[in-house]
């Protein structure tokens, strides 16, 4: 396997101070979003040197999705709470939500822990919400609706009723799953990387401990994060291209046409080009935990309760 340098050190723009775990961040043009646990929210301008707002929620919020009014929270305590860009609620939903949102044309899929998948329109009025095996992600594609479960079996249901047309099972946890050319790709920690097709079959199969993945959209690349701190590509036939070696779990990954994003709970913040050479990276000092991209900017959560902004060229550079 091929190695690759290391690349250059990483110079932080500036932080945000937010004294607990920075679980997850959004960006959307010069606005930031940013869950941090047990339960607030910060809002502000990215690159600021302090959140404009500080929200405390009910309990902890566990996904961040942008909305045309704002931001969509999905809250463990399974509501939907609507806020605006200046922080006041629009909307909330309780029932619904709990763990992952996924936006879609109509509005956002929710699902939470204890089985409930949800779609809800844009004012987060339910158009079907459904029970099922508790879900540990979200993914749609081909006019379906996937949720894997660390039960072990995967549940399709289709995006404009919710009814559940198959469930496939696994041996082990089923943590993450991705759309992908002719169906989806499924992953477990303990050791199968999966393609089933539309109707739920196996169509090809191979080793890997993958629990997040993602596959770029038009790309024929399958990126799966793996629990031996691994990031690797595939092709569409489940090839290995190339693989990245962190020096623990692959907490949040974020991929540009030029250059990837990988946090990794090893205390780095890594960028690497699209065929997994690294460009550069930061440590905190602790545990990342999420990250965002947009454009040339950068912002990625620690468990050292910064939120650190930083930027890129257009060589992929990261500089002050």
């Amino acid at each position: 396997m091929e190695t690759h340098p290391r690349g250059a050190e990483l110079t932080v723009r500036n932080t945000w101070r937010l004294d607990g775990w920075v679980t997850a961040v959004r960006l959307r043009d010069e606005q930031v979003a940013a869950a941090v646990a047990p339960g607030r929210l910060a809002l502000g301008g990215w690159g600021s040197a302090a959140p404009d707002r500080l929200i405390d929620c009910d309990s902890a919020i566990t996904d961040i999705a942008a909305h045309p009014d704002g931001w969509l929270l999905s809250l463990e305590a399974g509501s939907l709470v609507l806020v605006s860009g200046r922080g006041e609620v629009l909307e909330r939903r309780d029932g619904v939500g709990g763990w992952r949102l996924a936006g879609e044309p109509r509005g956002f899929v929710a699902v939470d822990r204890n089985g409930s998948v949800a779609l809800v329109d844009h004012r987060l009025g339910p158009l079907w919400v459904e029970s099922g095996p508790s879900a540990w992600d979200i993914c749609l594609g081909h006019g379906l609706v996937l949720t894997p479960s660390i039960e072990g079996s995967v549940s399709c249901r289709a995006a404009a009723t919710g009814e559940l047309l198959w469930q496939h099972t696994e041996p082990y946890p089923v943590y993450g799953c991705a759309a992908v050319d002719g169906g989806f790709a499924v992953g477990t920690a303990e050791g199968s990387l999966a393609v089933l097709d539309p109707s739920g079959t196996v169509v090809r199969r191979r080793a890997a401990h993958a629990v997040r993945m993602t596959a770029p959209g038009g790309t024929g690349e399958l990126l799966a994060a793996c629990v031996d701190g691994t990031l690797r590509s595939y092709d569409t036939e489940l090839t290995e291209r190339w693989r990245f070696t962190t020096g623990s779990w692959v907490k949040g990954v974020d991929v540009r046409p030029d250059s990837i994003a990988v946090a990794s709970a090893d205390h780095h913040l890594y960028l690497l080009d699209r065929d997994g050479r690294e460009l550069g990276r930061h440590r905190s000092g602790h545990t990342m935990l999420s990250v965002a991209r947009e454009d040339s900017r950068l912002a990625a959560g620690s468990a050292d309760g910064l939120l650190y902004f930083l930027t890129c060229d257009r060589r992929s550079t990261i500089h002050v």
